[in-house]
């Protein structure tokens, strides 16, 4: 008797272990948590694409680079706008002399040079903003156009500062090649209703 229940105690034992193997088992593989961000950021969402006709932001990159390159280590400072835009700024000591309206050759080696990146960018357009009297930006209008820019690409803005000539060249609308009929609002409510007239009596 003594030797049966060591031997239904050993049953006992190697069925409790069969049953634990078989749940481990079926309990399936622990996946791990995935790795937080570094500096505990959440992650950025995807950038919008733009929509159609609208410029993309990096349209005029190479025209930035390629002015930063060629005024690198003079006054003239180049930038990229948040909006696409590129930014020229030009001190007022090399634009004009004092209550003149001509521009200095500084400032026309600049507007010969964004005329350039107007002529490669034909949708462009281009503000000016230079302070002191009007006749100074419609100066740099007729310089513009000198170099074959038309006078209806250009427009002229209130400066913001005393001290910088402002040349800011603005992407124009790209061409659209193929645009999705579901993207385009219902054509209901386009035009009111017209009642018909009530015909006379004969």
């Amino acid at each position: 008797m003594r030797f049966m229940s060591r031997r239904s105690h050993a049953g006992v034992v190697v069925t409790a272990a069969v049953v634990a193997l078989g749940l481990a088992g079926c309990a399936g593989p622990v996946l791990a948590p995935s790795p937080a961000p570094p500096g505990g950021a959440t992650p950025a969402p995807p950038a919008e694409p733009p929509r159609p006709g609208q410029p993309p932001p990096t349209v005029l990159a190479g025209e930035v680079k390629w002015m930063q390159a060629l005024f690198d280590g003079t006054p003239v400072r180049v930038a990229s706008e948040s909006d696409g835009s590129m930014r020229v700024d030009v001190p007022m000591t090399f634009s004009f002399d004092d209550k003149s309206p001509t521009p200095k050759p500084p400032l026309r080696a600049v507007l010969d040079k964004v005329a350039a990146t107007m002529s490669r960018q034909p949708s462009a357009k281009i503000q000016l903003a230079a302070p002191g009297a009007a006749a100074r930006a419609s100066a740099m209008r007729s310089h513009l156009g000198s170099r074959g820019i038309l006078a209806l690409r250009v427009t002229t803005t209130p400066p913001s500062s005393n001290d910088l000539v402002v040349l800011r060249v603005v992407p124009g609308p790209v061409a659209i090649d193929t645009l999705d009929d579901k993207a385009l609002p219902p054509p209901t409510g386009a035009f009111p209703a017209v009642k018909a007239a009530p015909r006379s009596a004969p």
